[in-house]
């Protein structure tokens, strides 16, 4: 009945239309030959009357302001000629409409930016067309065919549009069924245009589509909606090459019925069939992608679909090559045949019941060949899998329950695949239920070069247990695994009950996991594990799951758990539980804390943490490992070193000590347990905050390293070495005549013994050797490192400290007795005898000194025991494993007070105070004669003094003690270098002040010029130090040290730079080795010096320049009413260049140590300019030659001072204001 009403209304139009003919449109008919000539609106209005003809388009058309209307017409043609044709849209929404129609036919023409929708039309037909849109233009255009049959589209291609096709059913079922058709030959669709075809017709017609050298490339796609319509569909010869783009260049929807007219006919079963053959899908980020509509039910009623893969290549997909997911569609069956899928990331089946495989190739994929989940595949012939790779199966992962079955005539092969886990070849998820199904016995299984990266190069997860089939190896030698069926502990000792741990350490187990491999055999595997904690295997709940798997080149597997339980004697159990139910178990008990830890619970969990007595700022305690980590600087340990114990004991007597170490701790970061804290000594140190030598070690004379002696007999000759020293000393001062009575000798013992005293903060590592010895020798120091006896401590040091300058006492001393027995000693010895003993009182008045200071100084540290008790414990500070004044400590303590009562505090007394006893107390009859005995010592020093100022010994000595304290009793010459330095300076002048203001203290003036000098030595080299130490203090060289850091580098990377105030702490001898030089310390080699580049300074620049303007925010140089500009600061670096820095001349030693000296005389060269100054002119660079060499005499550098004029010669005229130069030096 519908085809009959359109046959009628087909008749009435064709007998209203004017005539059949043919028209020739065109905007400009003028330039056309051709008659009738009309532009398109003449006709556009209404084509129904113009049937069975044929429209020839000339030129350009635009449709701007009308629709062109093709309502029920037949034989109607629109064609172009010359292919010059142009239909186009100015205003975006105009259309062409084909509606009720027959045999419709656009050819030759191309369309821009208009749509053309065709409704309930038959027998169109579009050719050798174009249909483009414009980039200019926003709106989308398309072409939309909504039931229109018997569709014909050959060579044309479509740009940025897309082609909307719609099935869906007629109103009224037909008697028989009828057949429509599409074919779309030589079609190509580009630059993001879409083929959309949906079928929603279900059984009221049967549709027949063919696609025949279909192109759809670059950013295009295909997407075929399949509902519950009756249809075919064969795809040939097409390419899908997509490039880039997230979308699915080809896309099978299975989409929803929309429960349309149901139309039955008998005798037909209703087989939808989509054959894809000869096609390619290649450069995309999906490759063919078939999906079910998430809504639709599992069975599409009485209707089933076949889709047909055939002879087809899927190759270097971005995301997926295949993608299938049916969602467990049971009318659905999709068959892939002598297909290859080449070098895709991944090609997955998920969901799907019915897939077919038949010569298939697998072939260098990047995550696994081939992923079932879900699903059921069977093989009908040959499946490949080559070089193929993945984490988790590298040729093919068998997952989530999914089901491989393989017929008679299947065949399997695995090359060269890789697994970076597990499964090489194939992987086989067992525990999901997943499997191999073999229909038939001796199916070819081939295996060769695959390899995982832990286990199951070939095969794991599959064993030939399963089923009365197996496969027939072609090559039996193949490695495999599954999963975890039992587990057993490795190494048991039958005499360990249970694990001990503290609270926060983890128990670890080595286990031994064992699946079953393709042979049926138990085989280390991997796996996971339940972990369950309680009181008994029974009462144990589940904690956590870990991943347990074998180390390389073992067997077992270390498993590792922590167990949230507060100290107590408890036992519990630990459970280990498989997924095959299989178990083990183990008891442990949890302790208390170890000596240093205490339990903290503060985050939930109990865990042991640092005690109170280890906690401070950066210490941090570890219970895994027992280590403490500090920062240095630091000693903690036991107070108790001497006895061991096991740092995983508990120790309730234990006590800790936790102080500062500056001595002989490691300034570095350390990491150590209490029963081993001689990690955080340094020098071979160890025991109680590092005081005495580690076992096998020795102190050295010499120094407070600690060393191995090698030779015990040695001691023997160093003992006979000093002792023949001691007289040749005392034999040398006699016939040399170096007396104190000669007056020379005050000032060089003065300065030999404070230069000795401060070796730590003036000497480093490079000094003359010679200068040392001498000077450790007049301080009756060995001035070598040696190693005495084997076992020496600070103890017998101290001791043999003492002896020596007693031991020259002795031998003045006898010598004097000598001489009053008898005369012809006496003769020769003339009077040099009481001379030569007071000297030896002197040389050893220092060492004496500072050895009782060493002896006496005490040390309080603070002690807490375990038992929560703290108290306060007094210590030897030279070795703190020796309590004070106790034990051996006391005889030392003792004899220390004793020197210091019976002649340090006597002889100071006695020098300093002479003029006194003499002039006072001499005259007293019970002091005469205790006078009468010590004059001659009087007189031995105060004789090359004048009569008012015989003092001037015992005021020495005086000046001598609060160095030496300061030296002695300070922790680090690091961080107290700025304290003794000022020290130094300010005793030094002071005693060189008072000696100027006395006008000269001795008779002789050799014996003044000489003390001057070495006071003024010791002034000067304080006074370096301080300049050197710190940069922000140089005094005159701040200005010319701050430009030479900015401007220039050294080239010279091996000089060995000064001393950093920021230094870290070293220890005692590393500081006598990293002190400031003395100026006779610099290298003599030339500092090569260059200017930063232009690039530089101008970064330099712009890192100040906050506002963009290109000007500093300070004033340029003195000028005050201008600023500082970039082109200025870029002129500066060009002066820099041209003047300062020049090939042929560098910036030497000579020049340094010539401006050093040239700062020290500023006020002299402001005289020797004091004209030009008060006169305000400048002066130029001879000027100032010639004002620096009358101040420095003619060896004045001409080079640097060139260099110090172009510094501040700001406007290069060669003239500078002196205020400023002098000003900024």
């Amino acid at each position: 009945m519908p085809l009959l009403l359109v046959v009628v209304l087909l008749f009435f139009s064709s007998s209203c239309s004017v005539s059949s003919g043919q028209y020739y449109v065109s905007d400009d008919c003028s330039s056309v030959t051709h008659n009738p000539c009309n532009p398109l609106s003449v006709y556009a209005g209404d084509m129904s009357q113009y049937n069975n003809s044929i429209f020839y388009f000339i030129g350009t058309t635009n449709i701007s302001y009308y629709d062109v209307n093709m309502n029920a017409v037949r034989n109607v043609t629109l064609h172009g000629l010359d292919q010059a044709c142009l239909i186009g849209s100015r205003s975006n929404k105009r259309s062409i409409h084909i509606h009720n129609s027959n045999h419709v036919n656009i050819s030759n023409i191309s369309v821009y930016n208009l749509r053309v929708i065709a409704r309930s039309s038959n027998n169109i037909t579009i050719t050798k067309s174009l249909f483009n849109k414009t980039e200019a233009v926003k709106t989308s255009f398309s072409i939309k065919l909504n039931n229109a049959f018997d569709i014909n589209v050959s060579s044309s291609v479509f740009v940025h549009y897309a082609v909307v096709i719609t099935y869906e059913s007629i109103p009224v079922c037909s008697s028989e069924l009828p057949h429509y058709s599409l074919i779309l030959t030589n079609v190509t669709l580009l630059n993001y245009s879409k083929m959309e075809l949906s079928t929603y017709h279900g059984a009221s017609y049967n549709l027949s589509a063919i696609f025949y050298n279909y192109y759809n490339i670059l950013h295009s796609f295909s997407a075929f909606n399949l509902g519950d319509g009756f249809c075919s569909f064969y795809i040939k010869n097409a390419s899908f090459q997509s490039v880039l783009d997230f979308s699915y260049p080809f896309h099978i929807n299975l989409d929803k019925n929309l429960k349309s007219v149901e139309c039955k006919f008998p005798g037909i079963q209703l087989v939808s069939t989509f054959v894809i053959e000869d096609t390619q899908f290649r450069d995309n980020w999906y490759g063919p992608v078939i999906m079910e509509d998430t809504y639709l039910s599992r069975t599409l009623s009485n209707h089933f679909i076949t889709i047909i893969m055939k002879s087809c290549l899927i190759a270097n997909s971005v995301r997926r090559g295949l993608f299938i997911d049916e969602k467990f569609l049971t009318s659905v069956q999709i068959n892939i045949t002598d297909t290859e899928l080449i070098g895709n990331e991944a090609n997955l089946i998920v969901n799907s019941n019915a897939i077919s495989l038949n010569n298939v190739t697998v072939a260098t994929t990047c995550s696994t060949g081939l992923t079932l989940e879900a699903s059921v595949v069977t093989i009908e012939n040959k499946l490949k899998f080559k070089h193929n790779t993945g984490v988790v199966g590298g040729g093919l992962a068998i997952n989530d329950s999914s089901q491989l079955i393989l017929t008679s005539s299947a065949n399997l092969e695995f090359i060269g695949n890789h697994a970076s886990y597990k499964g090489g070849g194939i992987y086989l998820e067992e525990t999901s239920g997943s499997g191999i199904i073999l229909e038939a016995p001796n199916i070819p299984l081939t295996l060769i070069n695959n390899s995982a990266g832990i286990f199951g190069d070939d095969i794991y997860g599959y064993t030939s247990n399963h089923g009365n089939n197996q496969f027939n190896l072609t090559n039996p030698n193949i490695s495999s695994t599954g999963y975890v069926r039992e587990i057993h502990f490795c190494n048991v000792n039958k005499n360990s009950s249970y694990k001990q741990i503290y609270p926060g350490q983890a128990l670890k187990y080595h286990i031994v996991l064992l699946g079953y491999d393709y042979f049926g055999l138990l085989n280390v595997t991997d796996g996971i594990l339940e972990i369950r904690d309680g009181l008994t295997p029974d009462s144990a709940h589940t904690v956590d799951h870990v991943y347990a798997r074998p180390k390389p080149d073992s067997k077992c597997s270390l498993v590792k758990y922590k167990p949230n339980h507060p100290p107590s004697h408890v036992i519990h159990t630990m459970l280990f539980h498989t997924e095959t139910f299989y178990s083990i178990y183990w008891d442990y008990i949890v302790n208390e804390c170890p000596i240093g830890f205490s339990v903290d619970s503060s985050q939930g969990r109990s865990i042991c943490s640092c005690s109170q007595s280890v906690s401070r700022e950066n210490v941090m305690c570890n219970i895994t490992s027992l280590n403490i980590t500090h920062n240095g600087l630091l000693w903690i340990g036991t107070y108790h070193t001497s006895t061991p114990f096991n740092a995983n004991a508990t120790n309730p007597n234990a006590c800790i000590i936790n102080e500062d170490c500056l001595l002989y701790c490691s300034p570095n970061p350390v990491t150590f347990q209490l029963n081993d804290t001689q990690t955080q000594c340094v020098d071979n140190r160890g025991h109680r905050m590092c005081g005495s030598c580690r076992d096998g070690y020795s102190l050295l004379m010499g120094s407070n390293k600690c060393g191995q002696c090698h030779d015990n007999y040695m001691m023997i000759g160093w003992i006979a070495l000093f002792a023949v020293m001691g007289v040749l000393l005392v034999v040398l001062l006699i016939a040399l005549n170096l007396t104190v009575s000669v007056g020379t000798l005050n000032g060089l013992l003065f300065y030999a013994n404070i230069v000795k005293l401060y070796e730590p903060v003036f000497s480093r590592k490079g000094a003359l050797p010679a200068l040392s010895q001498v000077i450790s020798w007049i301080n009756l120091d060995f001035g070598f490192e040696i190693c005495l006896y084997n076992g020496m401590d600070s103890y017998a040091k101290q001791w043999l400290q003492f002896a020596f300058p007693l031991y020259l006492w002795i031998i003045i001393i006898i010598i004097i007795q000598l001489c009053r027995r008898y005369g012809k000693i006496s003769r020769l010895m003339g009077s040099h005898a009481v001379p030569v003993l007071s000297t030896v009182f002197l040389l050893s008045y220092t060492k004496l000194v500072c050895t009782i200071v060493i002896t006496l100084h005490k040390r309080e540290i603070t002690v807490y025991c375990t038992n929560e008790s703290v108290r306060s414990v007094s210590l030897w500070y030279e070795d703190p494993n020796v309590e004070y004044a106790k034990g051996k400590h006391a005889g030392l303590f003792g004899f220390g007070l004793l020197l210091s009562v019976v002649f340090v505090i006597p002889y100071t007394l006695f020098l300093l105070l002479n003029s006194y006893y003499e002039k006072y107390l001499s005259n007293f009859k019970i002091f005469r004669k205790f006078w009468s005995h010590f004059k001659p010592i009087i007189d031995a020093y105060s004789g090359p003094m004048k009569d008012d100022y015989r003092f001037w010994p015992g005021l020495l000595l005086v000046a001598r003690i609060p160095v030496l304290l300061s030296v002695t009793l300070v922790d680090s010459f690091i961080q107290s270098q700025h304290f003794l330095l000022s020290m130094l300076l300010t005793v030094s002048a002071i005693v060189l002040s008072l000696s100027h203001c006395f006008g000269g203290v001795y008779k002789k003036r050799m014996n003044n010029v000489l003390e001057v000098w070495f006071l003024l030595n010791l002034c000067i080299m304080a006074s370096l130090s301080v300049a050197f130490t710190d940069e922000s203090k140089l005094s005159h060289m701040n200005s010319f040290d701050a430009l030479i850091k900015m401007l220039f580098k050294k080239q010279e990377e091996d000089d060995d730079p000064l001393l950093d105030a920021t230094e870290s702490h070293l220890t005692v001898d590393q500081q006598r080795r990293a002190m400031v030089p003395s100026s006779t310390d610099y290298p003599v080699s030339h500092i090569r010096i260059h200017v930063a580049p232009m690039k530089h300074f101008e970064l330099a620049f712009k890192m100040f320049d906050l506002n963009d303007e290109t000007q500093g925010p300070r004033h340029q140089w003195y000028k005050l009413d201008q600023k500082l500009t970039i082109e200025k600061f870029q002129e500066f670096h060009t002066l820099l260049n041209t003047k300062i820095y020049t090939p042929d001349r560098s910036v030497n030693f000579e020049d340094v140590k010539f401006f050093d000296h040239l700062m020290g005389c500023l006020s002299d060269i402001d005289t020797a300019l004091g004209m030009y100054y008060a006169a305000g002119t400048s002066i130029t660079p001879a000027e100032l030659n010639e004002a620096c060499k009358a101040v420095t005499g003619p060896s004045v550098s001409s080079h640097l001072v060139d260099v110090l004029f172009t510094i501040f010669d700001e406007n290069s005229q060669f003239q500078v204001l002196i205020s400023m130069d002098l000003a900024l030096c």
